[in-house]
């Protein structure tokens, strides 16, 4: 017999952290739970039944996603919810900034994500744990979130925005740049409770820098990323690269403000086997009207600058 509470909350943890996933993981993290075993077939029946009753909003979709694998008998995607009592509800939750509802109403939301996947990576499978976690707390613990928090608290920083920033970083509706950005903002900021909540510049500004992006570095790599089937990135690069790189990747910032928090981290990408190269910094400035330079920030949503005519997520901006 299924446990279809312990299954409902895999179910929902899964459109959390992968958007849309085959069946074989949802067995996977089904099983993860002690005592809990099932075939494919009475875990697609029984998905079935909640969504028809609403208590998950994924469908199953007959076939494989991973091309790869004839034998796979399909995956659970976003529900559409459009024309029904539920859209109004999730486009407010959207408009509110949570990370999830969009999936269910965009169907250009939906193809991000499937196309994003890479489709011969295996998907990471969350502990018990990890999937109670993410669903009650909204984000994933680990030792590099404590050791930031720490660093912040230091400083009197507001440590709760980390919460909420754990969803945005790992579906990818903020990019690396923004994400340093907004740390930074809630670590010279007093939290929530306090009655002040303008900045709060510390005394040396270079050393907290100094002493914060080590963290806050460690702390993005160790957020689970939809778009890397739920790993995440510091173990998927343990893992494609067991022994190392044979050849050091380069990075190159496309702004100044990249290329300063790029200058902050560089011990930690060196261990990582990448370099960063500043050689072509300026090319991405323009000159304003009065001789002024100015930094070009190319939208998620723009068209790409390389001309090819696709939004700038689904081409280099990916």
């Amino acid at each position: 017999m299924v446990d279809r509470p312990w299954l409902e909350m895999c179910a929902n943890a899964g459109e959390f952290l992968y958007g849309l996933y085959t069946v074989k993981v949802l067995r996977q993290m089904y099983e993860r739970k002690r005592g809990c075993h099932a075939s494919q077939e009475e875990l697609i029946s029984a998905m079935q039944s909640l969504e028809e009753e609403r208590s998950i909003l994924m469908e199953f979709i007959p076939g494989s996603l991973d091309e790869t694998d004839p034998d796979a008998p399909g995956f659970f995607a976003a529900a559409d919810v459009r024309g029904t009592e539920l859209e109004s509800v999730l486009r407010r939750a959207d408009a509110d900034g949570n990370p999830y509802a969009s999936l269910h109403f965009d169907s250009d939301e939906e193809m991000e994500v499937v196309c994003d996947v890479p489709e011969d990576l295996e998907f990471y499978v969350p502990t018990e744990a990890e999937i109670m976690q993410v669903l009650e707390e909204g984000y994933i613990r680990t030792p590099e979130m404590t050791e930031l928090e720490n660093r912040m608290r230091k400083h009197g920083g507001d440590t709760d925005a980390l919460k909420h920033l754990w969803g945005q970083i790992s579906t990818g509706k903020m990019d690396m740049m923004e994400a340093i950005q907004a740390i930074l903002d809630a670590a010279f900021r007093k939290g929530k409770a306090a009655e002040d909540q303008t900045e709060r510049k510390p005394e040396n500004v270079d050393a907290a820098l100094k002493e914060l992006m080590p963290a806050i570095n460690g702390w993005v790599n160790s957020i689970n990323q939809r778009n890397r089937k739920g790993w995440r990135p510091q173990d998927l690069f343990k893992k494609m690269h067991p022994h190392g790189l044979t050849s050091m990747p380069t990075i190159v910032p496309g702004s100044a403000f990249a290329a300063k928090q790029l200058r902050e981290a560089e011990p930690q990408l060196r261990e990582m086997g990448a370099r960063v190269d500043y050689s072509t910094i300026d090319s991405w400035e323009s000159i304003g009207e009065y001789g002024e330079k100015r930094i070009v920030k190319v939208g998620r949503n723009d068209l790409c600058p390389c001309g090819s005519g696709k939004k700038y997520k689904r081409c280099h901006g990916r």
